[in-house]
């Protein structure tokens, strides 16, 4: 899913690319008690990124990279999908 094909394309394309994926994954998977599957897809896809930009950059120490990158740069500026980790309502049934 992640960066892959075609390396001569922009940061922001691939980013593009990996939030359509993300957005039909959760929309199709994000149905019932899905809340700690919900957040290691977003801690996994923040970790990737991290580590592509790390790579792109030539940023060797992780704890620069992390300075460098930061999670909510990761969704400001390079547009990154956030995923949902909680539902979007309380109770699974109409009456409660």
């Amino acid at each position: 899913m992640f960066f892959v094909a075609n390396k001569k394309r922009g940061i922001k394309g691939r980013v593009e690319n990996v939030n359509r994926s993300l957005n039909g994954w959760v929309n199709y998977f994000h149905y019932r008690n899905s809340n700690q599957v919900m957040e290691k897809v977003k801690t996994h896809t923040e970790q990737r990124l991290h580590k592509h930009l790390m790579k792109r950059y030539k940023v060797k120490d992780r704890e620069i990279g992390e300075g460098r990158f930061p999670s909510i740069d990761l969704y400001r500026r390079y547009g990154l999908y956030k995923v949902p980790t909680a539902a979007g309502w309380r109770s699974a049934h109409a009456l409660v």
